[in-house]
């Protein structure tokens, strides 16, 4: 259970940014037809838009509650060097690279957590005996981030189009990746 913890204090720094990193993406975006989409994403983060749902930080905190942590654990946790690069590796791009591409880059983010986050609800759940209520972070991101994932795709489909964007989207896609399975590793 100590890892898991120590796994929730350094996650909770990239969910709590989270509703930021979205509102960047959206002022960013140039697009008239995808601006309404994107900002659903931050009032979807910021104050959830689901029934029994909330802004994903405080179902988070709940989350993290079931496991013996308070708000002002989450909130001073030391950052960890791995979710230190996350965190910044993810307003970087924001502000360096094309707004496309950062979201077309999410579906590697968003568009592969459905499954996780159905399992790590599942888990937590049959082996760890926590109520539904305390992993609704999870089992609310199976179905949000299944459509942020086809919004990413929609973009994709839409702006990258060519080799040279293709390549740059798969590699700043595998970054995010590599970078979120280094905060996600915890040692012992």
């Amino acid at each position: 259970m100590e890892q898991i913890r120590q796994w929730a204090l350094q996650d909770y720094h990239f969910r709590s940014a989270v509703p930021r990193l979205a509102m960047l993406r959206y002022l960013a975006c140039t697009d008239p037809a995808f601006q309404p989409k994107l900002y659903e994403v931050v009032e979807e983060e910021t104050k959830g838009l689901r029934p029994g749902s909330v802004g994903h930080p405080d179902m988070f905190v709940e989350f993290a509650a079931e496991l013996g942590l308070e708000r002002r654990d989450l909130e001073t946790a030391p950052l960890r060097p791995a979710t230190a690069a996350h965190l910044y590796y993810a307003e970087l791009i924001i502000h360096t690279l094309p707004w496309f591409v950062v979201m077309a880059a999410q579906m590697a983010a968003e568009g592969t957590f459905s499954p996780a986050a159905a399992a790590l609800g599942q888990a937590f759940i049959k082996h760890y005996g926590m109520k539904p209520e305390a992993v609704r972070f999870f089992t609310v991101h199976i179905e949000a981030d299944r459509e942020h994932g086809s919004l990413a795709e929609e973009i994709a489909r839409r702006y990258i189009t060519s080799p040279p964007l293709q390549t740059l989207t798969r590699e700043v896609a595998l970054r995010r990746l590599e970078l979120l399975y280094d905060v996600w590793t915890i040692e012992s």
